[in-house]
């Protein structure tokens, strides 16, 4: 009999290769049980609302929006519901943010199938999924290492990241320092290169885990 076969389990992903891909996966180490998918925000709160899931797999970026901006109804409406983030999204800005939100667990998509597998079991088993990562990440803050990114920007890095937060243009930001635009645009990638994001909505979501504004 198959161990896991009375779990339910709600998938939201915005890549439907990534969902079926972590769909035979799980079937192939786990064996068969209820599997349900969704793309968007929306379609998270609408399948909680429709059905009993037992667990819930959530990536950051969603079709409509990002979890960040969900995760907390979630957990207010259903406070028992084990909740793993499986995301490309950084790992060292948004981990421990979601994980004192109630998460049970931080897994990056770049992880290992052996790193993947060994995640599902402890979460699947009622288990919290630490990486080495977060670990190593948690043991260094410990130590009296800041884990704050956003402290390694210059004043005038500071300054352009605040704009781009109020969703200024590079061309808008340029014009209101008097700089050319190519500047401005060097700044903003050494934003996100400290920062270590790819895109403006994961600055966004990287500012909110800090408590900087983002209007």
């Amino acid at each position: 009999m198959n161990a896991f076969s009375d779990i339910s389990l709600l998938i939201a992903d915005d890549h439907v290769i990534i969902r079926r891909g972590l769909k035979f996966l799980l079937e192939t180490h786990f064996g068969k049980f209820n599997i349900v998918e969704t793309d968007s925000s929306k379609g998270i709160l609408s399948s909680l609302a429709k059905h009993q899931f037992t667990h819930l797999i959530l990536d950051m970026q969603l079709a409509d929006g990002n979890l960040l901006e969900i995760f907390q109804e979630i957990k207010q409406q259903n406070p028992h519901l084990p909740i793993l983030i499986y995301s490309m999204s950084p790992e060292d800005i948004f981990a421990k943010r979601l994980n004192n939100l109630g998460a049970s667990g931080y897994l990056n998509k770049q992880s290992s199938e052996e790193e993947v597998v060994k995640a599902m079991e402890l979460f699947f088993t009622g288990r919290k999924y630490v990486s080495q990562k977060y670990f190593d990440m948690q043991h260094n803050v410990t130590k009296g290492k800041s884990d704050n990114p956003f402290s390694n920007l210059s004043e005038r890095e500071t300054e352009v990241l605040l704009l781009l937060l109020k969703g200024k243009s590079v061309k808008e930001i340029a014009s209101y320092f008097d700089l050319k635009s190519n500047t401005v645009a060097t700044f903003k990638a050494r934003i996100f290169d400290k920062i270590g994001v790819n895109n403006l909505m994961d600055l966004q979501n990287s500012a909110r885990a800090y408590n900087i504004p983002t209007v």
